[in-house]
């Protein structure tokens, strides 16, 4: 989902060469202040399984230390506004659970409509959703794109679909927020979704596009999606126990959550997932400022998924040829240490709830997506869990005035 710089922090969904690192002395890594995109990078390199080391070193469980703060743009380039190359771009377009079911919503809202004005908000270089919507049968299509680079592409592009009348699609450069269009519209599409769903500016779009850009914009008719969710868990994460002091330091970090492919299976769930952010277009959404996005969640550690995650980690490590008595001990070690909590989203593009797009299954299963899992890594090791043990997640996030003025996140977390 991110620029090429971030969204190759794990680009590997495979277990074993990042595994084969719980079983080895760390020898391969150079000093703590390395960049975890080269550790990550390094760790996709095959290695040799050597003797444990020190790997399954992890903190006591401690209330008051179970916590992270990020800024939505932590790791990025740009420290106002999450920007994207274009294979990010191509990498949603591709995206086989995203874009045929925007399109599908799209046309099952205009079906019938031979009148309709719409605004895609953010319409990329390939203005693909802008498109489906005049293909659809909307009379005009806005669409706005901030980045000039992508705008020029996304014109480019309207001009070369040959099925679609010359003026019907009119791109906008700028940020929504700053344009002024001819007539108010009656759908707005808005695929500006973040891997965490608020963090790429979305409360002040819409919150601009429900004052002066809509005719009924609260009306769940008039959005897709009509709400997107942030899915939240606890989890386990095979490199966080693998790493640690002196060769790898996560609290050098600075709170920056890791990201990860939605396939890499070093990360595993320990509980059944909650909605954490549950953000509904067609309602006034919350003024600039702190914004509690759920009550306190509690999260119960399932056994069933510690002894599932504990063999999943111990099969890789034989696989990669460790001996049975190492790899059942940093499996378990590994199963049972809490890293973090982990978070992804989900989009609902219809009013009935019968289209929604998935990053990740409905009980957080691994599968394919353009978006990442965001870890927020609660503290610098892993922290031991046992089946039964309840783990207690407040949250506030820090909404910026702006689309420019990134949200900041804060979690706190105790294990009971």
């Amino acid at each position: 989902r991110r620029e090429s710089e971030s969204r190759t922090l794990c680009a590997c969904h495979k277990m074993p060469s990042l595994l084969a690192l719980l079983a080895c002395s760390g020898a391969i890594l150079t000093p703590a202040h390395r960049s975890r995109r080269e550790v990550l990078q390094t760790a996709a390199l095959p290695v040799l399984v050597a003797p444990v080391a020190a790997a399954n070193a992890v903190t006591s469980p401690s209330s008051a230390s179970l916590q992270a703060s990020w800024t939505a743009t932590a790791g990025f380039s740009d420290a106002s506004f999450i920007r994207f190359d274009e294979g990010a771009y191509k990498a949603m377009v591709d995206d086989e659970r995203r874009t045929p079911l925007f399109e599908k919503a799209i046309r099952q809202r205009l079906a019938g409509t031979s009148d309709a004005v719409v605004v895609d908000l953010g319409t990329g270089p390939f203005a693909v959703l802008a498109l489906s919507a005049a293909r659809a049968g909307a009379r005009k299509v806005y669409a706005i794109e901030a980045s000039p680079e992508a705008a020029r592409l996304a014109r480019k592009a309207v001009s070369q679909a040959t099925d679609v009348p010359a003026g019907v699609v009119e791109v906008i450069e700028g940020f929504s927020t700053a344009a002024t269009l001819p007539e108010k519209a009656d759908l707005a599409v808005a695929e500006i979704v973040g891997s965490i769903a608020s963090e790429e500016g979305l409360h002040a779009t819409i919150r601009d596009a429900q004052a002066r850009l809509l005719k009924r914009p609260f009306e769940e008719s008039s959005w897709i999606p009509c709400r997107c969710q942030t899915a939240a868990a606890p989890a386990s994460y095979a490199l966080h126990y693998a790493l640690g002091p002196p060769q790898f330091d996560w609290g050098k970090l600075g709170g920056e959550p890791v990201r990860l492919n939605c396939r890499d299976e070093t990360l595993e769930l320990m509980s059944d997932p909650l909605l954490w952010e549950d953000i509904s277009f067609a309602e006034p959404l919350p003024p600039p400022g702190v914004w509690r996005p759920s009550p306190p969640l509690r999260f119960d550690i399932s056994a069933a998924r510690i002894d599932a995650n504990e063999k999943v980690y111990y099969d890789e490590l034989r696989r990669e040829g460790a001996k049975e008595e190492e790899a059942r001990a940093v499996a378990g070690g590994a199963a049972h240490g809490l890293s973090g909590v982990a978070l992804w989203p989900r989009l609902v593009l219809d009013p009935k709830g019968d289209i929604v797009v998935e990053s990740r299954g409905p009980r957080g299963e691994g599968q394919k997506s353009h978006w990442q899992t965001v870890l927020a890594l609660l503290a610098p090791r892993p922290v031991p869990v046992a089946a039964g043990s309840v783990l207690q997640l407040e949250a506030t996030v820090k909404l910026g005035a702006a689309v420019d003025v990134p949200p900041v996140y804060e979690l706190q977390a105790r294990v009971a």
